[in-house]
């Protein structure tokens, strides 16, 4: 017989959520889990997938944003609102690109006027609950179609449905169903043997995967 040709494998949140439940001998091979039990597997899943978010680099959340420079405006709000920003660049009229420098809360604070015009070659992300602010610096005097073009880690998607697939790639599936039963092998007060370990070393596998081919070190200017 010839293989399937096809690369799209997924799992749903509802069979992702049955698979953690049947490693901790919750819900029988065949079985389909309650109500309650399908529940409580979900909320654990959405908060897991927002935790997993503070481990980096997850280059495959990199996402590519934009905002359009507005004259002698210093601030724009990123949408949708990015998890970090990793970097940015100013983008001419004439598509030119330029790197741009990256400033800490209180470097931009301590700008004696915010509100210098030239070309814009700093940038600071102002991360609060709700939004994300780009403050730009220096300010342009004038645009035309000039952009900040930025790098950023998106937030993972909620599981709002449990007919919803789960925000990672396929090679992850596994990592996040084994994390999730040893989670919910704590709510539901059950010890598996090798559960822990079995997850430990496949989100290690993860990590090692989630990384550049090629790491440079350079030295920074200021």
């Amino acid at each position: 017989m010839s293989t399937s040709g096809s690369v799209d494998f997924n799992l749903t949140a509802r069979e992702l959520c049955t698979f953690a439940l049947r490693k901790i001998r919750i819900t029988g091979i065949g079985d389909t889990p309650s109500g309650e039990d399908i529940s409580a597997a979900k909320d654990e899943l959405n908060m897991m997938l927002k935790s997993l978010q503070l481990k980096a680099p997850n280059l495959w959340r990199q996402t590519l944003g934009s905002v359009t420079l507005v004259a002698s405006t210093s601030t724009y709000t990123l949408s949708p609102r990015p998890f970090r920003v990793v970097e940015a660049r100013y983008r001419s009229a004439g598509a030119i690109d330029l790197p741009m420098e990256e400033l800490t809360r209180q470097e931009y604070l301590d700008m004696p006027n915010k509100v210098s015009t030239g070309v814009p070659t700093q940038y600071y992300v102002d991360h609060q609950r709700a939004a994300s602010t780009l403050y730009v610096w220096p300010v342009p005097a004038s645009v035309t179609i000039e952009t900040v073009r930025y790098t950023y880690q998106r937030v993972f998607e909620d599981i709002d449905d449990l007919a919803n697939d789960i925000d990672v790639p396929q090679e992850h599936l596994e990592a996040v169903g084994y994390q999730l039963a040893v989670r919910l092998a704590v709510t539901f007060g059950k010890d598996v043997p090798g559960l822990v370990e079995m997850a430990g070393m496949l989100m290690a596998d993860v990590a090692a995967a989630d990384r550049e081919e090629i790491v440079r070190f350079v030295p920074a200017y200021r």
